[in-house]
């Protein structure tokens, strides 16, 4: 048996820390929410649901469109290369112009096959990441509703922290830093640490091994069908988290529990 939670309407998203002048008036308010999360634990009349682990030993969250929506950055990166040579990215077809959750390395080789590249993939990957960087960098970054919420609570909770993402580990510690949360995680693997990438298990469990953890004690937040599947067959709790903006709708059936927004999550669970 599976939780749905109805969803809810689209909402606000968190605007990137570094459009406030007062940095640490921003770390004050996200403090006090990761309060107000906490002080819920003692309302023990809240019910888990069904299958959830008890105990968590550690909560594992997927980075891209789970996050932080950075959609707009990748197609800007994937289109920037293609123009470097002298390509033209709408070529490719739209299940992989609109897909989620694939290891950036094997984007580049399948963009690699199709237009006839004769650069290695090595080569092309590093020219990719530093468009990529360059859209970071360039453009507004925005967290997804409720991240800094919840990322905070479970860190102030004891419970260990990682990320399991299909991107670039430098990118994603950047990021990561710009809102002010890189202290809450123990540890990012990343698409170049396994060799087969979501929806195989490899990721998961390699996080698994690095946090000395049992698979069956952590739970996942997962926004893409491949990330669900990956979690599921590692023997992890899956909580999909659906993204509003996605471009195409994700499949997220094979999840033990499905929100709209991270909002919805209860620290009440953990305990």
């Amino acid at each position: 048996m599976r939780w749905v939670v109805a969803e809810s309407p689209k909402r606000e998203k968190l605007s990137d820390a570094t459009d406030h002048t007062d940095d640490e008036a921003e770390e004050e308010d996200a403090s006090q929410d990761a309060l107000k999360l906490r002080i819920h634990v003692t309302d023990t009349n809240t019910r888990r649901p069904p299958g959830f682990p008890s105990p968590v030993d550690a909560a594992i969250f997927d980075f891209d469109e789970t996050m932080i929506d950075l959609e707009v950055q990748h197609t800007a990166a994937y289109a920037a290369l293609t123009r470097e040579l002298g390509d033209d990215y709408q070529r490719m077809p739209e299940s992989f112009r609109t897909g989620s959750g694939r290891r950036i390395i094997d984007d580049i080789r399948e963009m690699r096959t199709f237009y006839g590249w004769r650069d290695s993939v090595d080569d092309l990957f590093t020219r990719r990441h530093r468009h990529f960087l360059d859209a970071l960098r360039n453009g507004k970054l925005e967290l997804m509703h409720g991240v800094v919420d919840v990322v905070r609570a479970l860190h102030e909770h004891g419970i260990t922290l990682a990320i399991t993402s299909s991107a670039v580990g430098d990118a994603i510690d950047e990021i990561l830093r710009r809102f002010h949360i890189r202290d809450c995680f123990d540890l990012i693997v990343e698409g170049r640490d396994v060799v087969r990438g979501k929806p195989d298990p490899e990721p998961y469990l390699l996080t698994a091994r690095r946090l000395d953890i049992d698979p069956a004690n952590a739970i996942v937040f997962e926004d893409a069908q491949v990330g669900v599947l990956a979690a599921k067959a590692a023997g992890m709790y899956c909580i999909a988290v659906r993204n509003p903006d996605a471009q195409t709708r994700q499949d997220l059936s094979a999840a033990d529990l499905v929100l709209s927004s991270l909002e919805e999550f209860d620290l009440r669970w953990v305990v």
